[in-house]
C-alpha cells in the first residue's frame, strides 16, 4: 500500500486538494450533519495518507480541532448566526478569527513533523512563522473560492461577498486568528518538549 501511495502520490495529493476545494465551495450551503460526515471522511483520508506514507500519527485532539473549524460554519448556518451581530463583532468575523486559531496547532505540529521526517530541524519559531504563512495562503485561496461562487455560480452577486470590505475584513480576521493560534501552538509545543527527558 505504501508503494502504491508513493507511486501515485502526486495524483493522490491533487485529488485531496480538489476534494477540499469542492467542499469549501459547497460548505456554506450544506447542513451541519452533511458537512460533518464529509469533514470526517476527508480527515480520515488525510490521516490515512500521512499514516501510510510518512508513518505520522496525527493525534485525535488535533483532528477534533480541525473538525471544530467546520462545525463553527455549520452551526452558524443552522441557527442563522451569520445575519447576527454580537456586541461589536459579527458571527462571520468570529468564525474567521476562531477557525484559524483552532487550526494553527495542527498546522504547526504537522509542518514540524513532516520536516523532521525529511531531516530538517528548524527552530520552532521559524516553523510557526511558516505555518502562519501557509495558512494565510489557504485563507486567500478560500476567498478566491468565495469570489468564484459569488461571481460565476449565482445569478445575483452578493450571496457570499457582502460589500467591498468583506474579503479584506475576512482576511484580517483570519490573520489575527492565525497569530493567536500560532503563539498558543508555539508555547504548547515548547512546553511539551521542555518536559521530555533530554537524551545524550
Amino acid at each position: 500500500m505504501k508503494e502504491f501511495i508513493r507511486r501515485f502520490e502526486i495524483l493522490i495529493i491533487a485529488l485531496l486538494v480538489i476534494w477540499g476545494s469542492v467542499f469549501m465551495l459547497k460548505m456554506a450551503y450544506l447542513s451541519v450533519w452533511i458537512s460533518t460526515l464529509i469533514c470526517i471522511a476527508y480527515l480520515a483520508a488525510i490521516y490515512a495518507y500521512l499514516r501510510i506514507r510518512y508513518d505520522l500519527r496525527v493525534p485525535l485532539s488535533m483532528m477534533v480541532l480541525v473538525y471544530l473549524t467546520v462545525a463553527l460554519d455549520g452551526f452558524g448556518n443552522l441557527f442563522g448566526l451569520y445575519n447576527r451581530k454580537f456586541a461589536y463583532i459579527q458571527y462571520d468575523e468570529f468564525t474567521h478569527t476562531a477557525a484559524p486559531a483552532l487550526a494553527m496547532p495542527v498546522i504547526v505540529w504537522l509542518l514540524r513533523s513532516v520536516m523532521a521526517r525529511f531531516g530538517y530541524r528548524l527552530p520552532l519559531a521559524l516553523v510557526t512563522f511558516f505555518a502562519i504563512t501557509v495558512s494565510f495562503t489557504v485563507s486567500g485561496f478560500y476567498e478566491i473560492i468565495e469570489l468564484w461562487d459569488d461571481k460565476y455560480m449565482w445569478p445575483q452577486p452578493g450571496m457570499r461577498i457582502h460589500g467591498p470590505y468583506d474579503t479584506p475584513n475576512d482576511l484580517q480576521c483570519d490573520l489575527l486568528g492565525m497569530i493567536i493560534g500560532g503563539v498558543i501552538a508555539y508555547y504548547l509545543i515548547r512546553r511539551k518538549e521542555g518536559k521530555q527527558p533530554q537524551t545524550a
